[in-house]
């Protein structure tokens, strides 16, 4: 698969041969270390479960 983002046709011939590099940005977040965390509500339901 070739995902051409040019305003005009690109031709492959057989025997051409192709390249392509997707170039994208990874994030790295900062990370801070804490003694405890602020108390949050909990529910009764199963893993991940919001009581709807």
């Amino acid at each position: 698969m070739l995902f051409n983002h040019l305003e005009v046709n690109f031709i492959m011939k057989p025997g051409d041969r192709a390249a392509q590099m997707i170039v994208q940005v990874i994030a790295t977040p900062e990370v801070a270390e804490v003694e405890d965390l602020d108390a949050t509500v909990r529910r009764e339901g199963v893993f991940g479960s919001t009581d709807v």
